[in-house]
């Protein structure tokens, strides 16, 4: 990068916000597009209880986000088997969540002696949004055959349209449950 280009990077008071940052913010968003992903599939589900006991489709597209207080580890513990996603590499998914939520910076700026760091900080981050992406395109082709499935139930399968997106996402869900056999 040219000294030009340093030097028009984006600052807050003394804080340099270079890739790292926007990084940081593509986490966020990635994870929170899971989750509300998940809080989509949850939805339709009869079984419900406890944080998730009023939670209906239409109360989570409307809804302010007060009720939607579960967090992303929630919804995961609850739901996850139901959608056959239950799996270690989920489970490493949401606590590298809660680390980027709850712990990142203590980890990459903080210096902490004998403190646990992350070694590659952005490299850590590209592969969390690209993991999120897969988990979100699984849950998403979820859906496509839930729809899909309700569509031919009630005759209705003229009015599913099926796009090469869809049918990639559904893929992505069915190779997911085929290698868990």
């Amino acid at each position: 990068m040219s000294d030009d280009m340093d030097q028009k990077q984006p600052k807050i008071g003394k804080l340099d916000l270079p890739d790292e940052m926007m990084l940081l913010g593509g986490a966020m968003l990635a994870a929170q597009k899971l989750e509300f992903v998940l809080y989509g599939m949850a939805s339709h589900l009869k079984k419900r209880g406890g944080k998730f006991k009023n939670l209906d489709p239409e109360e989570f597209l409307r809804g302010d986000g007060s009720t939607t207080k579960a967090t992303l580890g929630d919804i995961v513990r609850e739901f996850a088997s139901d959608f056959q996603i239950d799996s270690e590499e989920l489970t490493r998914l949401v606590g590298d969540r809660n680390l980027i939520a709850h712990d990142y910076w203590r980890m990459t700026k903080a210096k902490i002696r004998g403190g646990r760091s992350l070694q590659d900080p952005e490299d850590f981050l590209f592969r969390f949004i690209s993991r999120c992406e897969s988990w979100t395109a699984k849950c998403e082709g979820w859906l496509q055959l839930a729809i899909a499935t309700i569509a031919e139930r009630d005759g209705r399968s003229d009015e599913f349209v099926v796009t090469p997106e869809s049918t990639a996402k559904l893929l992505e869900y069915l190779k997911h449950i085929a290698n868990r056999q």
